[in-house]
């Protein structure tokens, strides 16, 4: 793993394009061990007194029940809708039935807590000019093989709003991404030009699941063409920075491989983050992240 912060041309390219991909920033030998623990947790974790919450990326039908809204500080499970048949009975073997694993990884295991907090990732938070570079929402995201969902597009702000938005996601491959089993796609320069018109809040402030408002006096972006999509494949032990603003979708795995990643945010603790966001340390109400440049 390199130690020093990005370089200017880094730096400069993320401005350009709101996202960067930097590979091999992961060693094989700390790919194999995430992996690894992946397999573990899915293994281990049971499904009595499971609530069975299927995630879904659909704003009509988004997740807000109370086992999503106090993953905040636990490791949970959630389903992928399409592990399920019609008559709701689970028809794969719950290791290759998750969607994600979340949101608390990084405090809660020590394994991604590593790989989460440590002198590379301050070095590339104050190269992006963060004073106070805040970590939440950690997760696996599994894209299991031939039901992992599309993620259509969309900006990572929405769901982590700050004022002004500050949201910059570190995501690491896993396993190898390709056009197969659902490697990420962006569209280039997007965050120069749509804003972050809406975000996703609990309803009445209180634990009854999850909506979306707008943002007063803020237009809601363009959609984009499938053609202004640049697709980016990279190899498992790579790190893409996500631009909280940039538009980036991804498609349903078919293939039968997997595509584990790991990812996480770091927001501008100075900037403001309210009560109405879904994700809250503590869940009755808080910003009580982790400082990145404490530890």
């Amino acid at each position: 793993m390199a130690s020093l912060g990005l370089t200017a041309d880094q730096i400069e390219q993320f401005d350009r394009d709101g996202y960067l991909v930097l590979p091999r920033e992961l060693s094989a030998e700390t790919v194999k061990t995430l992996f690894n623990e992946t397999k573990q947790l899915l293994t281990d974790f049971s499904l009595e007194n499971h609530p069975m919450t299927k995630f879904s990326t659909d704003e009509t039908a988004h997740i807000g029940d109370d086992y999503f809204l106090k993953s905040s500080e636990n490791i949970s499970f959630f389903f992928e809708q399409d592990a399920f048949s019609d008559k709701g009975d689970l028809v794969k073997s719950k290791e290759t039935a998750i969607n994600k694993i979340g949101h608390a990884l990084h405090n809660l295991n020590d394994n991604f807590h590593e790989v989460s907090i440590n002198d590379r990732n301050r070095a590339i938070a104050r190269s992006l000019g963060f004073k106070d570079a805040q970590v939440l929402q950690s997760m696996i995201i599994c894209k299991q093989p031939e039901i992992g969902g599309e993620v259509p597009s969309h900006q990572d702000s929405v769901f982590l709003y700050t004022d002004p938005p500050s949201a910059v996601g570190f995501w690491y491959a896993l396993e190898d991404c390709s056009t197969e089993n659902g490697a990420l796609s962006f569209v280039p320069g997007s965050h120069k030009w749509a804003p972050i018109a809406k975000r996703m809040v609990r309803a009445d402030c209180l634990n009854k699941g999850t909506t979306f408002i707008s943002i007063d006096e803020v237009e809601c972006p363009r959609e984009p063409s499938k053609e202004e999509f640049v697709l980016a494949e990279c190899p498992a032990g790579t790190l893409v920075l996500i631009h909280g603003s940039i538009l980036h979708k991804s498609e349903k795995n078919t293939s039968l491989k997997s595509r584990y990643a790991y990812t996480f945010h770091v927001i501008e603790g100075t900037a403001k983050y309210d009560t109405l966001n879904w994700l809250q340390v503590p869940i009755t109400g808080g910003n009580n992240f982790t400082h990145l440049y404490e530890e």
